[in-house]
């Protein structure tokens, strides 16, 4: 019953009509009668029933504003935008003073993307309710509609000045002066924000990292060491003045005095584990054999290991480092260890597989690629490392079904079926027509090529043919994107 309190005191009203015979006509009554059962229809989803119970009670009185509102509101509810903006209309002119009237109209200007009158029509209920914080916002919407950047500015710097700074006025503010190239203003508004709310340490996070990408480093870092006195423990905050005073202690320094200088941040627990692997990834992707940034890595891979023995990113990382680092045999183990923790990415299977190949586990391999054809079926590289295991292991015919498969797998996709190809000369190296390994591998696209086994097998077709230049090279490569260099050294003739 609760649902029908609403309509009390009309129905009061009504019986009161009714209880005071020669003051109210039978009209009357029945008006009011018409606009209670409109209200009940409406509140009770009956639309088509409100509708036409207002289109009566107008037929009844053509000066009823409040019927018309209704009925515009019941035409916005049915998406009649047309008739809904129609009868607003009517309302409005009735009683121009009423802000609801006015909003709804607002309202259906914006559904119909009439900006220019969505923006009278705001300007106007602002001149009614100049301290409602939401009719600055949405003139300002409409106004950044029509490409008025400056004015939807002008209206929040307005709104400001009578209710104070705030958040979403402050990003709104912020939004327009980034995006059309005022940076003073962009940053003087995340200065007054966090000056306002000198504790909030995202609105300190934010103004130092604008001033950051602004390149205005000195500044930044005062700002990060404003929010480590705020939380001792803000990632960003840590890493960006680490950052800063790696660079002004020695400016053209290697990356292993950064690397060093990043231990405290790995043992601090409170940062999360993506955010440190998130910092130490530049450095991973560009590992090589011998450089000074390896012996950082290796301790901080290791110090990873021992804060966080059961995550499997951590055990990714130490092979990845490991395997950078020529010690194949140790990243072979990383690797299957994160495999255990956490079978579910492909790309640590990958990885995986290339490390056997490197290690001449052709029999585990075979095992292991297996495995990942297992959770992954539609990955050709799977298929094709699988193929190599087996043909490695003497089972050429089943080798030769699996890149079968490959190929069908690959469909389309022409890197995929030439890595199809690349498999399949080579799994029948002896027998090859030269001519047909040399126009194959000299159209190859090398440069999309980042596997070393796939660049080890080129090297091999080459050499099949007689080009040592260009076998060695592709021996080279491999070794370079972190194949086992005492073995194809061998093939090289070092």
């Amino acid at each position: 019953m609760n649902k029908y309190i609403f309509l009390l005191p009309i129905f009061c009203l009504t019986i009161h009509l009714s209880a005071q015979p020669n003051i109210y006509s039978e009209s009357d009554i029945e008006f009011q009668t018409l606009f209670l059962d409109a209200q009940v229809a409406k509140y009770t989803g009956d639309t088509e029933k409100e509708i036409e119970l207002l289109k009566e009670v107008i037929k009844r009185d053509k000066q009823s504003d409040a019927a018309y509102y209704e009925l515009s509101r019941a035409y916005l509810k049915n998406g009649n935008n047309e008739l809904a903006q129609k009868n607003a209309l009517k309302a409005t002119s009735l009683d121009p003073s009423n802000k609801w009237y006015l909003l709804t109209l607002a309202e259906i200007y914006e559904n119909f993307d009439q900006y220019n009158k969505a923006i009278d029509a705001y300007q106007s209920l602002i001149s009614m309710d100049e301290d409602n914080p939401v009719l600055y916002h949405n003139l300002a919407v409409n106004q950044l509609h029509i490409n008025m950047p400056d004015k939807a500015a002008a209206t929040l710097e307005r709104l400001q000045s009578k209710r104070g700074i705030t958040e979403e006025t402050s990003r709104r503010l912020f939004d327009i002066y980034s995006k059309t190239g005022k940076e003073e203003k962009a940053l003087s508004t995340l200065q007054s924000l966090s000056n306002n709310y000198p504790d909030n340490e995202r609105y300190l996070s934010n103004l130092a990292g604008y001033l950051h990408d602004l390149g205005r480093e000195e500044e930044a870092v005062k700002a990060f060491k404003k929010v480590l006195l705020i939380d001792p423990n803000n990632a960003t905050a840590s890493i960006a003045i680490n950052k800063a005073e790696s660079r002004s202690m020695k400016k053209d320094g290697p990356p292993s005095d950064y690397l060093s200088s990043l231990m405290p941040l790995m043992d601090n627990m409170e940062i999360p584990l993506d955010t440190k692997i998130k910092e130490l990834m530049p450095y991973l992707s560009k590992m090589e054999k011998g450089s000074e940034s390896n012996q950082s890595l290796l301790l901080i891979s290791e110090n990873l290991i021992d804060n966080y023995p059961t995550a499997a990113k951590a055990h990714a990382v130490r092979g990845d480092v490991l395997f950078y680092s020529g010690d194949m045999n140790a990243s072979e183990k990383s690797y299957a260890k994160a495999i255990t923790l956490d079978d579910t990415k492909y790309t640590l299977w990958d990885q995986w597989m290339v490390n056997l190949w490197q290690n001449s586990n052709f029999e585990k391999l075979e095992t292991v690629s297996y495995d990942a054809l297992d959770y992954f079926p539609n990955q050709v590289n799977a298929f094709i490392i699988h193929a190599l295991s087996l043909k490695q292991n003497d089972k050429s015919v089943e080798a030769n079904s699996y890149l079968d498969e490959a190929k069908f797998v690959s469909g389309k996709n022409t890197i995929l079926s030439d890595l199809v190809t690349l498999a399949q000369l080579w799994s029948d190296i002896e027998n090859n027509d030269k001519k047909e390994v040399s126009t194959f591998i000299n159209k190859i696209q090398v440069a999309q090529i980042s596997n070393p086994v796939y660049l080890e097998l080129i090297g091999d077709l080459y050499d099949s043919i007689g080009d040592k230049n260009n076998s060695k090279k592709f021996w080279q490569i491999a070794i370079d994107l972190g194949a086992k260099e005492q073995r194809l050294q061998k093939k090289i003739g070092v």
